[in-house]
């Protein structure tokens, strides 16, 4: 008898969202009114709470003018922190397209630019499967997803959360240097 294949439908990825594209005041949801994550920055840190266990901070980015920026995890590796090019480190893929690889309990994962504000994830091991797949809107929208997280990599949503904050801070930062050295379209 021939086996016949099961197809189970698998449970689609879930869509993040963002109130405000400025972190000194945001927050992330999944469904709207249900927030997550609340970030907050006072110019040298940029701190994410943990909504759901108020008191829980998930991360601190400490932003120094003349040192590298650092970011540290109140609930790991004794809260030391760490250089973000460490944990969040520019790379070169085999096939020479630049890339970004953290590192989690889970494992590497690196982070792929599809476009200037388009990036996917994938475990170091397997660069075929995107575990998830982010945006870098320049103006909040309500229909469209900061990133979207597919079911088997929740473990990992806090990492990609954080690796999200710093990705989206990166792009913005050098959007406003070539703003700066091109030129902006002048308004019409």
């Amino acid at each position: 008898m021939d086996s016949a294949a099961t197809l189970v439908n698998p449970t689609p990825p879930t869509s993040y969202f963002l109130t405000n594209t400025n972190l000194k005041n945001a927050t992330i949801y999944a469904r709207p009114g249900i927030p997550l994550y609340t970030i907050t920055n006072d110019g040298k840190q940029t701190i994410v709470n943990d909504h759901r266990n108020p008191g829980r901070i998930v991360a601190i980015f400490h932003q120094r003018e003349f040192l590298p920026d650092t970011i540290s995890f109140p609930e790991r590796n004794g809260s030391a922190p760490i250089k973000v090019q460490k944990w969040l480190r520019k790379t070169k893929l085999a096939d020479g397209t630049t890339a970004f690889v953290i590192g989690t309990d889970y494992g590497p994962y690196v982070w792929k630019m599809i476009s200037s504000h388009r990036q996917k994830v994938y475990a170091q091991y397997d660069l075929d499967r995107p575990i998830a797949s982010c945006s870098f809107h320049t103006t909040p929208s309500s229909g469209k997803p900061a990133f979207l997280l597919e079911y088997d990599a929740e473990p990992l949503r806090e990492d990609i959360l954080v690796a999200y904050l710093l990705q989206r801070q990166r792009v913005m930062s050098e959007d406003r240097l070539i703003d700066v050295f091109v030129g902006s379209p002048a308004p019409r």
